[in-house]
């Protein structure tokens, strides 16, 4: 997978495969669990983007939380893994500090732009659309691609609209998968983890957990240099999820799974991600 346009790809061929009626099932099932997760008064869900077939039902435990607020708009911060592949020489440039590409691409993007063959949103939104069409609505679901944020979310440009966004009632959705681990993702070989080990599961859960401490306390240079360690496209969601929540909010993981991309990736295993679906309760 060479660019995000392939990974969009890939994802899109997934739902085709899976087909209309098993998104449905999904949205049975998380709507009959009873642990269905719901949306904190002013906080936000946050969800994966990894392959539906393992990760579907969190997805869609999202999808009808957030219908069922009542709310008529979302606002999803997704991530921007690869811009387009008509960006392929600046973003490489920008990522690896040059202050021209930075000044250019630093900011808030939408899917209209920067971010017109991104992906991680894909699945949210086309499960949302179906969970608001099941009960007779349309939600929409406002989309917007923070990049190059750092450890100062507060001079990100864009910023204004979000607010006006929130404080207009809209639901916040963020999406991330803090973990990449394994051969596939350059972690040394005497460090990798089977996703199948019980430890591998619990010590993925404290790394995440982690990752929202500091981002409660708003430790952002603490975190960046978290999200490099452990691969995590948080980097510039995150910031800019506790930026509109404020310092001292509280979050809770409703699931974890490690997803396997050996077979996507033609790497050896172990090479997984972490996705994960949780609550953030603001103070």
């Amino acid at each position: 997978m060479d660019s995000a346009h392939d990974w969009r790809r890939y994802y899109a061929a997934e739902r085709a495969r899976l087909g209309v009626g098993h998104l449905h099932r999904l949205l049975d099932e998380a709507a009959a669990s009873p642990v269905a997760v719901t949306v904190p008064a002013g906080g936000a869900i946050v969800i994966p983007h990894t392959r539906l077939e393992v990760t579907g039902a969190q997805i869609a435990s999202a999808a009808n939380a957030v219908v069922a607020t009542g709310a008529e708009r979302i606002l999803a911060l997704g991530v921007l893994h690869g811009a387009r592949r008509c960006d392929a020489d600046s973003l490489p440039a920008a990522r690896s500090g040059d202050a021209d590409a930075i000044v250019a691409l630093r900011g808030i993007h939408d899917e209209h732009g920067l971010a017109a063959e991104e992906f991680s949103l894909d699945a949210f939104v086309e499960m949302t659309a179906l969970a608001a069409a099941r009960v007779g609505r349309h939600v929409e679901v406002v989309q917007r691609y923070p990049f190059l944020v750092g450890d100062d979310p507060a001079t990100l440009p864009g910023l204004d609209e979000l607010r006006e966004l929130i404080d207009g009632g809209a639901v916040l959705v963020v999406t991330t998968d803090p973990i990449h681990h394994g051969h596939a993702y350059g972690t040394p070989t005497e460090d990798c983890c089977d996703e199948h080990d019980p430890q591998t599961v619990v010590t993925a859960r404290a790394a995440i957990a982690e990752q929202l401490q500091l981002l409660s306390t708003h430790r952002f240079a603490d975190f960046q240099a978290m999200t490099a360690r452990h691969h995590s496209d948080f980097r510039d969601t995150g910031p800019v999820m506790a930026w509109l929540l404020g310092q001292g909010f509280t979050a809770e993981i409703h699931d974890l799974a490690l997803v396997d991309y050996t077979l996507a990736l033609e790497a050896p295993p172990p090479s997984w991600v972490a996705g994960a679906l949780m609550s953030i309760n603001r103070r």
